[in-house]
């Protein structure tokens, strides 16, 4: 299976006709979040192929605001198109956020967000996001017994901590993350949220089998 995976930056290439050059093959598209609807919606119009994605900590803080985001380096609020937080999907994608999916021979779950360091709507704490975890659990066996593994894809917007997260607390990874390679080792976790502006910071780590991908900007990944 053949994917396009985006997140945090609207990439100009893709956002033009160059994207049927860059990614006419792919399946799949999956976004790990913090990009605008028209991005999403363009993406998903010229290449024709299902999108499923996850909420990052900048796509809405407050859905009754008017989209009102609040940018804590400028102290202010300003308006963005932000995802709408619709769990039947919207702009022809569909919410990976505690769910489970199956697409071909491979199974994919999601987990929304970023710590809480604010006041925004998909940010936690260590422990919401360890009960979220929890929540899949049975789907997790359901899988198990049904295809003989727990999980081929996580797709997350924050890192697990310790891979590739930073230091600050709005950029720290989830330590349930781990929790979840350890115990149920899917081959992928694909992630967001950490950009990269240095090519000598790694784009990607294998930790106990699971291959963990940053997936700022894009990146074209064949899932095997």
């Amino acid at each position: 299976m053949r994917v396009l995976v985006v997140s945090d930056e609207v990439n100009k290439f893709l956002y033009s006709p160059q994207i049927k050059k860059i990614a006419g093959n792919v399946d799949l598209i999956i976004s790990c979040g913090d990009l605008p609807e028209y991005y999403l919606d363009y993406l998903v119009s010229m290449l024709g192929k299902p999108l499923y994605y996850v909420c990052g900590n900048h796509d809405q803080y407050d859905i009754r605001a008017k989209n009102a985001v609040y940018d804590a380096a400028y102290g202010n609020d300003f308006y963005q198109s932000a995802l709408n937080y619709n769990r039947d999907g919207n702009f022809g994608g569909i919410n990976l956020d505690r769910r489970s999916v199956s697409l071909g021979n491979m199974s994919f779950f999601g987990l929304e967000g970023s710590m809480r360091y604010n006041r925004g709507d998909h940010q936690y704490t260590e422990q919401e996001m360890k009960r979220k975890i929890y929540r899949l659990v049975p789907k997790l066996w359901w899988n198990r017994f049904r295809r003989g593994r727990f999980a081929d894809i996580l797709v997350t917007h924050a890192p697990p901590l310790d891979i590739h997260d930073g230091k600050d607390l709005p950029h720290r990874g989830f330590e349930g993350f781990r929790w979840f390679i350890e115990k149920f080792r899917p081959k992928y976790l694909l992630h967001g949220h950490i950009h990269l502006y240095d090519r000598n910071i790694p784009r990607e780590t294998e930790y106990l089998g699971t291959r963990v991908i940053n997936c700022y900007d894009y990146q074209i990944l064949d899932l095997n």
